[in-house]
């Protein structure tokens, strides 16, 4: 059965959180601060969103059932407004892409920067 996008989810402001939350990397979750910023992390929600480790923290944070968050899983997957997501990694891509060219020039493996781009700028 497809989602009805037009209604709106249970808790449309936790929703909106938890597929952002979802959006981001997870080898990020769970992270120090002073890592986060390495990466090039300055906004304060996404701090805050990175503090969570996983889906049943989430939950907990939230006061949301993690049966609640099976169907938003479902939902996120099907959901055509949140294609976008990644958002969140276009204003990295210079850094990236400096760090990708001084990788190419040392090893020469510019299939990375072709992946980057697919991935993040011509989705």
């Amino acid at each position: 059965m497809k989602e009805d996008f037009s209604k709106d989810p249970y808790k449309q402001q936790e929703y909106q959180t938890y597929a952002l939350w979802k959006s981001l990397p997870s080898f990020l979750k769970g992270r120090p601060r002073a890592h986060l910023e390495k990466f090039g992390i300055d906004e304060e929600i996404l701090f805050d969103l990175l503090k969570i480790k996983n889906q049943a923290q989430f939950a907990q944070e939230y006061n949301i059932d993690v049966g609640t968050l099976t169907d938003w899983n479902k939902r996120i997957a099907d959901d055509p407004s949140l294609k976008q997501m990644n958002s969140w990694a276009r204003k990295l891509t210079p850094n990236v892409v400096f760090s990708l060219y001084k990788n190419i020039t040392k090893h020469g493996r510019a299939q990375e920067v072709r992946a980057w781009y697919e991935l993040i700028e011509h989705n």
